[in-house]
């Protein structure tokens, strides 16, 4: 995803945290005034409807302003509890601040002075940080205690076995609420004692073999723990393989040499860290999307029950054998998963591949053959309708898969990729429906259906969800391009 997509990419938090700053300022209102906000509100519309709407405007846009410059939508996940509250603390009072502004600008007939308009805009500060203050640090207890019990884990390769990486990878084990799983060491050799005898990761490979380890390791970032200026060439080859497979990477430390010593005790308890490259699409995209994927699945699953249950019987019926199919696939951080479909194969497809192996119609390492001697007659409808596809909600519910997103591939596929940056569709969940399954599905070649892959990743945004799930409807009537 494009850094100008990052910034605007979802709103729908940053929504939720101006409704609870206008809450705040009513309260504060009602406190302070001891008067109704709804008679303030329409004694100020029937006087002042387009000044008071223009002020309230330019006051919400400096909010969200505000709350994004104290990193409030960044992810918080190696920074200390402290930092935290100072940038609420801060948020909060200039947030205050711009209400004393706006209260003094609309002219409410309550407000007998500025001072009024302090009084409230002070009470606001102190209800906003309380308020802000809560949630964030529930929702951090909430997110360390999950990471601490190995959800929601981050795998990381470090780059470097010295002094620099020791230090780095002993504050990940005393910080394991980060929720970071260190995959193994990158270097021509153990270049620290301590490094190596960590037990934190094995040396996994040389500096070369870094391009490789990512096509075969679930890597989610890459932390360079190698000098800059020495190691230049280098570095930048990872970054080049890195952005191939949409993986981040990090700097180790600062780009000037620190002495130790006077740094604070509050940098000296968070890894500093700097970000070289970074195409992933922040928490709250993440979070947003992954809410509404359990909502709409669920929601689902529950409608379609009654067609749940008339295609296990329609299966059974027709052919003998289990009636869903489970295959290993290539999921999120190339990590694999057993996908659910309801069969539409006789029992030994997976064995009889190499009979019809050759008669495949597509470019590229995926298979496909329209009149596939291996399906069953049941299998052809679904397959035709979509409808084998259903099971796959369950995926989406236990977080396997998302809505809408790349298809996963067989592992068997994945094996067969040529181009490292096919494999950037991996730095996001797959999904049940995605841009190549309304665009004609196996009637698109592979390349052109990578293509739509990243387009679909470097342009994502909730709407474009939305369309795509709309589009999907029609596409499965049509059946263009099913097999």
């Amino acid at each position: 995803m494009t850094p100008s997509n990052r910034t605007t990419i979802l709103e729908l938090a940053p929504i939720g945290d101006i409704a609870l700053l206008f809450c705040c300022l009513g309260l504060s209102y009602v406190a302070a005034v001891h008067e109704p906000v709804f008679e303030a509100l329409n004694s100020l519309q029937t006087h002042y409807p387009i000044q008071v709407f223009l002020a309230t405007f330019v006051l919400a846009f400096g909010w969200h302003a505000t709350l994004r410059a104290n990193g409030f939508y960044r992810s918080r996940r190696m920074n200390g509890t402290l930092k935290e509250i100072l940038d609420v603390c801060t948020a909060s009072a200039v947030c205050g601040f711009m209400a004393c502004v706006w209260l003094c600008l609309i002219g409410s007939h309550s407000m007998h002075s500025i001072a009024d308009a302090a009084i409230v805009a002070i009470l606001f500060g102190i209800i906003s940080f309380a308020a802000f203050l809560t949630t964030r640090l529930a929702a951090r207890a909430t997110m360390q205690a999950f990471r601490a019990r190995g959800h929601n884990r981050r795998h990381i390769l470090i780059v470097g076995t010295n002094r620099r990486a020791n230090l780095f990878v002993r504050e990940l084990a005393d910080h394991p609420e980060w929720g970071y799983c260190v995959q193994g060491f990158v270097d021509d050799q153990w270049w620290s004692k301590q490094t190596a005898d960590s037990t934190m990761g094995e040396l996994v490979g040389g500096l070369d073999s870094v391009p490789e380890l990512l096509r075969t390791l679930p890597v989610d970032e890459v932390i360079v723990a190698l000098p800059l200026a020495s190691f230049y060439q280098q570095i930048a080859g990872i970054i080049s393989s890195c952005r191939d497979h949409g993986i981040a990477v990090r700097f180790l430390g600062t780009f000037f040499d620190q002495d130790d010593s006077k740094r604070t005790q509050l940098l000296r308890e968070t890894a500093s860290t700097i970000t070289l490259h970074d195409e992933s699409w922040n928490a709250w995209a993440f979070m947003v999307k992954r809410a509404a994927d359990v909502t709409i699945s669920l929601l689902l699953l529950v409608a379609l029950a009654p067609v749940f249950l008339m295609i296990t019987l329609f299966i059974k019926l027709t052919d003998p054998g289990p009636i869903f199919f489970r295959q290993m696939r290539m999921g999120y951080g190339k990590r694999p998963f057993e996908i659910l479909k309801f069969r539409t194969m006789v029992q030994n497809a997976e064995h009889l591949m190499a009979q019809v192996e050759h008669l495949n119609e597509t470019q590229g390492p995926t298979f496909k053959l329209k009149n596939d001697p291996r399906i069953t007659p049941a299998g052809r409808f679904l397959r035709k309708t979509s409808l084998d596809e259903i099971p796959q909600l369950i995926n989406v519910l236990k977080g396997d898969m998302s809505l809408v997103g790349p298809r996963p591939l067989p592992l068997r596929d994945y094996e067969g990729f040529s181009q490292d940056w096919h494999r950037r569709r991996f730095s996001v969940r797959p999904g049940i429906t995605c841009l190549w399954q309304i665009m004609g599905r196996s009637s698109i070649g592979f390349d052109e259906w990578m293509a739509l892959d990243m387009r679909y990743i470097d342009q994502w945004s909730v709407w474009l969800d939305v369309k795509i799930l709309f589009q999907t409807i029609p596409a499965v009537f049509r059946g263009s391009g099913a097999v």
